[in-house]
């Protein structure tokens, strides 16, 4: 009976062995959307309260461990401040015994999530009534309750599991700041720009085998969905629910990278916000799949507390002058004021915490405060063993956006203006970029250096091609079609067999461009015209046809938008200088005829969102319409006043190939 005995705990331990080392593992979720109207955090140019919900809002919640163990809360918020957390953690130590160190606070940063109390005060300032205040102090106060009662539930609902981790990579998030000589121009999608495609992923399976928690990041702002008054966890709740889905014994969380300046690439509606939770789901599942490497059960934590460095702030009279007027420089500098009436000076530094878990020499877990650009990813990955690293950003404080030196150099949103939202006086100094990444490098230790620094970097520090961004774009456009929607394409692609290029030469002087979702749904600079007066007009000249047959088609690649604008008499499209047909926006695929049905404009559709679409308009005339060089004149130009709704043509002489690609994707499926 012994030596059976024996052999039974011989057998449990070699099971063991080749699972990996057994901790304990405990993972809940509580839903977090609020039950009254409150006031959502994320866009500056937002009004009131939230109107609709769109998904619910959750905090997921993990304890890995069991002697010292460490506790994540993933929330589907924009940003917790450092007061809510310090007051979390002192709770749970006194509740759990649980250290600050071993307790960190991660927000999805979705832009469509109620703004806790504290975060990036000058958002709302003086524009919250009374009312909207007190809604808001209330969902603060029952959110960090709520993140009390998932923590405990975490916490008390730990099991024996091992512990599994990988990384994959997709691509959906690109470098939003748009640079024009090294300089900032505006948010878009800067193809060239640094990015970090990584999806580390853990896995923590119960003693089945079974996966009881499912942990992965990825470094991409939650802004997918776009800014309409919605409650929504944006890509990152999607991916969520969509992991759960497809692993239905496991509880996800989600968490952001340095992703401060990457957006995701296209955005603007629901569906977009749901596309890219898929991909991330998808990827996440597929590595769930294969034999991931062990890692330790024991956790080491610790953290840093240290200042970082702001420029040198204008003089006090400057904030007293702009305290007199109103909107957002009227309030950062009465918050400014009010720093230096407390403290006997305008402030010069920004407290910041940084945060470690090491799990052995396996794999080391960085959190960092704030709304972390992606250079630091670049470096960190560069200097440090990025096979065993992972970071996470928008941990335990939302004290700002954290730039680095060349961000600070090329200006714009995230290193100056974004400033004044957070309350500050200035800008960061350039120091601050190599003193994060010393405290960094130091509390995570020199045992996860990077073992080869003359190895290449990895291939998800790097952007896909133009061509790989493109196949992608028309493949998830295609993907999501509904069945009715992919049996019109075929009439619609018929079209193509004798299109030719329909812009051969802009005619309009100087007209006004903008950079915004192309026909692949990325960002490209392309003329356009609003309905804002009849004055708006955009002309351009055909190539010539070969006026085979009794009539000629033109493609040419553009796009409408701004439907919730007031809807006026639309645009007028005139051919050779004569009126032949009205259009206006439009989002989905469609079609305008003269009135006599002489001329003919197919619109396909191959990108859109709530409000725009863009795509592929075919033009049918007569060949009596052309000129003696087979051209036409093509004029598009505003019948309606004070709208905003607009039309875009995109000045590309390759709209040929675009074509021909989109319909080797609809013929080939």
């Amino acid at each position: 009976m012994r030596n059976i005995f024996a052999i039974l705990i011989l057998t449990l331990a070699l099971d063991s062995a080749a699972l990996g080392k057994v901790t304990r593992v405990g993972v809940a979720k509580l839903d977090i959307t609020p039950t009254h109207p409150t006031l959502l955090a994320g866009y500056g140019g937002r009004v009131g309260e939230h109107v609709a919900v769109d998904m619910k809002l959750w905090a997921r919640a993990i304890v890995l461990g069991q002697e010292n163990p460490v506790l994540l809360v993933a929330v589907d918020n924009c940003g917790v401040p450092a007061k809510l957390t310090k007051g979390i953690q002192r709770a749970l130590k006194s509740s759990l015994g649980l250290a600050p160190e071993q307790i960190v606070i991660c927000s999805t940063h979705t832009h469509n999530a109620p703004s806790l109390t504290g975060y990036a005060p000058v958002v709302w300032g003086s524009r919250v009534t009374e009312q909207q205040q007190l809604r808001s102090d209330r969902y603060t106060q029952w959110f960090v309750e709520k993140v009390l009662e998932v923590s405990h539930q975490a916490f008390h609902a730990r099991q024996p599991a091992t512990l599994h981790w990988g990384q994959g990579q997709v691509n959906f998030g690109g470098n939003r700041r748009v640079l024009s000589e090294g300089r900032w121009t505006g948010f878009g999608f800067q193809t060239n720009g640094p990015v970090d495609h990584s999806v580390p992923v853990m896995v923590a399976r119960s003693a089945e085998g079974k996966p009881i928690a499912i942990w992965t990041n990825y470094a991409c702002h939650c802004t997918a969905e776009g800014s309409r008054n919605h409650i929504s966890g944006d890509w990152a709740g999607n991916a969520n629910l969509q992991i759960e889905k497809q692993h239905p014994s496991a509880i996800a969380l989600t968490t952001i990278g340095c992703g401060a300046d990457i957006g995701p690439q296209p955005s603007g509606s629901q569906d977009i916000a749901k596309q890219h939770g898929q991909t991330l789901a998808d990827e996440v599942s597929r590595l769930v799949a294969l034999p991931l490497k062990k890692i330790s059960c024991e956790v080491k934590a610790s953290d840093r507390q240290f200042d970082i460095p702001l420029s040198t702030p204008a003089p006090k009279e400057h904030y007293e002058e702009h305290a007199q007027g109103e909107g957002f420089e009227a309030e950062r500098s009465r918050l400014v004021l009010a720093y230096e009436k407390e403290h006997g000076k305008i402030q010069t530094h920004v407290p910041y915490t940084i945060t470690c878990w090491k799990f052995d020499q396996d794999l080391a877990i960085v959190f960092m405060a704030g709304e972390v650009v992606v250079d630091y990813a670049v470096r960190l990955k560069t200097q440090l063993d990025w096979k065993r690293l992972w970071l996470n950003a928008w941990s335990n404080d939302v004290p700002s956006y954290i730039p680095s030196r060349r961000v600070l150099q090329e200006g714009g949103y995230e290193p100056g203006f974004s400033q004044t939202y957070y309350g500050l006086p200035s800008p960061y100094s350039p120091a601050i970029e190599d003193l994060i990444l010393k405290e960094v490098v130091d509390l995570v230790g020199e045992e996860f250096e990077n073992p080869d620094p003359d190895q290449p970097a990895p291939d998800f520090l790097k952007q896909p091609s133009a061509t790989q961004q493109f196949i992608r774009s028309i493949d998830r456009w295609y993907d999501n079609l509904d069945q009715e929607s992919k049996s019109d394409l075929k009439s619609i692609t018929s079209l193509a067999e004798d299109s030719i290029n329909g812009v051969e030469q802009l005619l309009t002087k100087d007209p006004a461009t903008a950079s915004w979702f192309n026909f692949s749904g990325l960002h490209a600079e392309r003329p356009f015209i609003r309905q804002t007066d009849e004055l708006q007009r955009l002309s351009w000249k055909t190539s010539a046809s070969a006026k085979t047959g009794t009539k000629s088609r033109f493609l040419f690649a553009g796009g409408l938008g701004w439907s919730s604008q007031p809807k006026t008499d639309g645009f007028e499209v005139l051919l050779n200088g004569k009126a032949e047909l009205k259009i206006d926006v439009s989002l989905t695929t469609t079609a305008w005829e003269s009135p006599g049905k002489q001329v003919r404009l197919d619109y396909l559709v191959t990108w859109s969102s709530d409000t725009d679409s863009a795509g592929l308009f075919y033009l049918t005339v007569p060949n009596e319409m052309l000129d003696k060089h087979g051209q036409l004149t093509i004029e598009v130009h505003s019948l309606g006043t004070g709208s905003l709704r607009w039309f875009s043509v995109d000045n590309i002489r390759n709209v040929k190939e675009v074509e021909q690609a989109i319909i080797e994707r609809v013929e080939g499926r």
